[in-house]
């Protein structure tokens, strides 16, 4: 049994709930560093299989839904600044990066949310079933002591060939062509799935980062709806991003809740 609470904190938060749709902000394709850049996605061996090397928790996984155990969790979402700040190209991937403000709890525990990416095709699977592309909202506690590794909450989308995705309709045609450039966010980018989290019905289980340092310290949550993209949407993030995703990895008796 899910336990769901949403809080939100401010009007810009609110405003999620709304169809209307902001004042789109400038962005004249204006080269920015983002505050908050995410630096746990470097480019190399994204589809290399480590081996054991790093450990039995790795991640991404194939899940069996007829072997998927009934499991207790809550999970609490507290938007303050949930439109993202930047959006970047890094070359193996599209990223919506966050202010600081909003937080996304599993079990008590609180992670700030991050940044937001793809990857395609999708890197986990579903009853064996590889879908186009997934997408990762990101979250994180940041270590207290420099041995301590920091840990992530990650939310996981998947998405089927279908109608146009609004959400990816809102800023796709602004990704800046250079890689390696980020550029303000359009105001009108409203991250709807982070918005609804609290209405999917989600696999757990626990895992790693996909992309080195393939870091053990990921409680993954895998929403059992898919999503649907237009195959031109799904078509010009590849071709943007590449193929950028991580082979499916051993379970090796992981548990996988429901």
């Amino acid at each position: 049994m899910w336990k769901r609470h949403r809080y939100f904190t401010s009007f810009a938060a609110l405003a999620l709930l709304t169809l209307a749709t902001a004042c789109e902000r400038e962005t004249g394709g204006t080269k920015v560093e983002p505050a908050q850049a995410d630096q746990q996605e470097p480019a190399g061996e994204r589809n290399t299989m480590p081996g054991l090397a790093h450990g039995l928790l790795q991640s991404p996984i194939n899940i069996l839904s007829n072997r998927s155990e009934a499991g207790h969790h809550e999970i609490a979402v507290n938007l303050h600044h949930a439109e993202p700040e930047y959006l970047a190209n890094k070359g193996h991937t599209i990223e919506l990066d966050f202010p600081r403000g909003s937080t996304i709890a599993l079990d008590g525990r609180e992670y700030a949310l991050k940044q937001v990416h793809f990857h395609t095709p999708s890197e986990h699977q579903i009853d064996g079933i590889t879908y186009p592309m997934e997408l990762h909202v990101v979250n994180s506690i940041e270590p207290k002591t420099p041995n301590e590794p920091p840990r992530y909450l990650v939310l996981s989308f998947l998405y089927r060939m279908g109608d146009e995705d609004p959400f990816i309709a809102s800023f796709l045609s602004q990704v800046p062509t250079e890689e390696g450039v980020a550029v303000l966010a359009p105001r009108q980018v409203h991250v709807t799935l982070v918005d609804r989290a609290l209405d999917f019905h989600f696999y757990h289980y626990r895992g790693s980062l996909t992309t080195p340092p393939f870091t053990e310290t990921v409680e993954w949550l895998i929403a059992k709806e898919i999503q649907q993209a237009s195959p031109e949407q799904v078509r010009r993030i590849n071709q943007i991003e590449g193929d950028n995703a991580r082979h499916v990895q051993p379970l090796y008796g992981r548990a996988v809740d429901r």
